[in-house]
């Protein structure tokens, strides 16, 4: 099978996300399929498709010292990005997804396309290994995570092959309560990750990184990379999604709709309820606005995967109008998992009432 190679080269910072994100979104059933390889020309923040931004990142310290912050369509958590990463994304119509042997669960589906990046660690004598949900270990520590997206038709993962980290900024980045927990995430990151600079005696170039990387590819699915560059149609897409990621709309989109409480009477009994639990999946955020004892709106927001991904706010808006009931809502939980059929690897339905646990009497 022939597959599309996009070497970017090093892109903007807009561009190492907008690429992919119009390639995927302009795939048909019939389709070829594609990988790209690039590297960002700047630091960057890259939140996942499911987070609220503002809880995630301190978008004020960002704007401050200038590192842009983009949300993208692909699950997962914030990390910081940069040019000692060498990003790569398989973008796919989501009819072939059998040619490349992919499983229909999420978990085994995150399993196979890691394949290809673990026996590109092992070329470069990297002892990489698998870790569900989606990560990629060296002897127990962390060197990478990898995502899936689906955009309209296609499907892309998406990852890096990680040259170096940057854990003193990635820890300034995030949002956190207080500094005495900023230097625990900076230890942390510090003693849970590591990179091809701390494994190996010899940092090797980026030519011989690309090569180990693409050459597994084709090993591990039996394909044929063939150079190739952006479509007209493609260019299209990847124009529109330059000014989607970076418009407020689709940074903000996920978290509690705005309401104008002037028009809720003056007797009414105002609440919003926040509750957090880390599942096997990822970290699971609730917030919930309680009017009068009833649910009036929902915004579930995380790091873990799910599919589809577009079933999210249908999945919150579940439970708009349940009273705050511990029982009703859990009934309105398994109803809305057993009709939208809803795959979250490592999340399941008793993580979803931990959560409801913490914000019910």
């Amino acid at each position: 099978m022939h597959v599309r190679l996009l070497d970017m080269g090093m892109v903007s910072v807009l561009r190492s996300q907008s690429i992919y994100h119009g390639i995927t979104e302009s795939m048909t059933a019939d389709s070829e399929p594609a990988i790209s390889i690039m590297r960002p020309e700047a630091p960057y923040v890259s939140t996942g498709y499911f987070q609220e931004v503002n809880k995630e990142v301190d978008t004020e310290y960002c704007r401050e010292n200038r590192i842009p912050v983009i949300r993208r369509h692909v699950g997962g958590g914030a990390v910081l990005l940069d040019q000692n990463q060498l990003f790569f994304h398989l973008m796919l119509p989501s009819a072939r997804a059998r040619e490349f042997g992919l499983p229909r669960a999420l978990e085994a589906r995150f399993e196979t396309l890691a394949k290809p990046v673990i026996l590109a660690y092992h070329k470069l004598s990297v002892n990489a290994s698998f870790r569900p949900i989606n990560d990629i270990h060296v002897n127990g520590k962390k060197i990478g995570g990898t995502g899936v997206g689906e955009i309209e038709e296609g499907i892309v993962f998406a990852g890096s092959m990680m040259f170096d980290f940057d854990t003193e900024l990635m820890a300034r980045v995030l949002r956190l309560p207080d500094e005495k927990m900023r230097d625990k995430v900076r230890a942390g990151l510090n003693d849970y990750m590591t990179t091809m600079k701390k494994e190996l005696d010899v940092l090797p170039k980026l030519e011989d990184v690309a090569e180990a990387l693409l050459s597994s590819f084709e090993e591990i699915f039996n394909i044929t990379l063939v150079p190739s560059m952006p479509t007209l149609e493609e260019m299209d897409k990847i124009y529109e999604w330059d000014e989607r990621l970076r418009s407020d709309s689709w940074m903000n989109d996920i978290q509690l709709a705005e309401k104008d409480l002037k028009h809720v009477k003056i007797s009414s009994n105002v609440k919003i309820l926040q509750a957090a639990h880390k599942a096997r999946g990822g970290l699971i955020r609730g917030t919930l606005r309680v009017v009068d004892g009833v649910v009036d709106d929902v915004c579930i927001s995380g790091d873990f995967p799910m599919s589809p991904q577009n079933c999210l706010k249908e999945f919150a808006h579940t439970f708009q109008g349940a009273r705050l009931d511990r029982s009703e809502l859990e009934k309105r939980l398994h109803k809305a998992l057993a009709e939208l059929e809803v795959d979250m690897a490592g999340v399941d339905e008793n993580d979803f009432k931990q959560l409801f646990e913490q914000v019910t009497p």
